[in-house]
Order: structure tokens, then sequence, then C-alpha cells
């Protein structure tokens, strides 16, 4: 797996066009950013599970897969489902802007692009991901029988019922767990019962607790269609056996 310094970001651009990569490249190396290119859907989709970009920039139109498929698929992807997603396109209908934030992308910017107006929002997605970075990596530990964890060197005290959700998503980490799902094997619901605003309470109070920025979770995060995991930059210490 790749890892960024401080200083340097690995940029995913994901483009049919060796004119544009090479224009993309020629911009962000100026930011000391390492460039990797993609000239289809298959190509990127295998290098993002290789290097968990920082940020991808993402072409609408592709000769293998539909820029907005691809964006989809990103997105169910444990490493990179909340790495900020920089369409670029051609086509300037409010339609197609739309299309693309709504499959997950954060932001659009039109074909042909002034080069200060990439930087810009490079720079500016990159600060979205800045409490995700190598250096600041959640450190979470169970303390054994007290239903308390320990985040970042920060004592925090559950209840029983977030202890066991948080314990269970650690023992299956990066893989994601519909709400139905957590209803089954830890409510012990039959299967489609209870409610899944349950789950959802739970995860949002877990998430008051536990993460920096609740608003901006960095610990517990979630993809829609597939449910919650823990993120990939959380480094889980302890075991406890189960409740």
């Amino acid at each position: 797996m790749s890892i960024s310094t401080q200083s340097e970001r690995f940029i995913l651009a994901v483009d049919d066009d060796p004119d544009v990569r090479a224009t993309i490249r020629r911009v962000l190396e100026r930011d000391l950013h390492h460039i990797i290119e993609a000239p289809d859907g298959q190509s990127a989709l295998r290098l993002a599970r290789e290097h968990r970009p920082d940020v991808i920039i993402l072409d609408v139109s592709l000769p293998d897969i539909n820029g907005f498929e691809l964006c989809t698929m990103l997105r169910s992807m444990p490493f990179v489902n909340d790495t900020p997603i920089l369409f670029l396109s051609v086509h300037h209908s409010a339609q197609t802007v739309a299309r693309a934030l709504d499959c997950g992308g954060d932001d659009y910017l039109r074909k042909p692009f002034a080069t200060r107006e990439l930087t810009a929002r490079v720079r500016a997605l990159l600060r979205r991901t800045a409490s995700r970075l190598p250096g600041t990596v959640a450190v979470l530990r169970f303390v054994p029988n007290d239903s308390v964890v320990i985040v970042n060197g920060r004592t925090i005290t559950l209840t029983p019922t977030e202890y066991a959700l948080l314990h269970f998503l650690c023992q299956h980490p990066t893989e994601y767990h519909p709400a139905a799902s957590l209803l089954e094997h830890l409510w012990e619901y039959p299967p489609d019962g209870g409610d899944t605003a349950l789950v959802r309470n739970h995860i949002r109070n877990l998430r008051r607790k536990i993460e920096p920025d609740p608003d901006h979770p960095a610990i517990i995060v979630s993809a829609h269609g597939r449910g919650y995991a823990i993120s990939p930059h959380v480094d889980y210490q302890g075991s406890v056996s189960a409740r």
C-alpha cells in the first residue's frame, strides 16, 4: 500500500485522454503530489485498491465504464468509499452536474478547465481529508469488562450496547454491515425484524462519544446501501471476549 507524507498526496487521475492526464500531472506535481494515471475504469478500480488515493479526479466519459457507474463502484470500496471525488466533463448541463453529485461526487469541474482552478479545487478537497492522514490515524483500544474504550489516549465510557456494537464492527474491520444485519447479530431479531432506526441512533450516539468530529466521522464510516464499518484508518488494539 502506498503511504503519502504530510506534503505529498496521492491523486488518482482517471481520463482516457492522455493529454488531459498529462496536464493534471504537470499542474498537481507542482504541489508535490504523486499522480497515478488510469485510462479506463477497470484500471482505476485496481489502482484505487492498491494506492488508496487521497483524491480521485474522474472523467465522466470513459471507454469501458460510465464515470457515474465507476463513482458508485468506488463508493462501495472500503478503502476509498469516503475519498473526495472531483468529476471532469465537457458536458455543462445542470442534469449532468446533478447526476455526478448524486452518485457520490464531491465536486465538478468543466472542461476545458483553468489549471489554477483545478489546483484550488484539489486543495479544497484535500483539506477535508486532513483528519485521515497517516500521521493522525486513530488508535482505539478496548478495556475488558468495563464498557470502556480508549481513543487516542482519551478514556470513554460506553453503554453495554454501544460497547458491543463497536466491538462487533472491530471484529470485522472494513466490512460493511447493513442495519438489518446488525439487528439480527447483535439484537437477535429475526431476519427483517426490528427497527433500523435503533441502529442509527446507537451509531449516532457512538460517534458523538468517540469521533473527533462527529459530523465528519473518521472511525465509524458508512456507505449508502451498504451499512457501517470501521475505517481502515483506525488502529484497533486489544481483544475482548464476546459480551
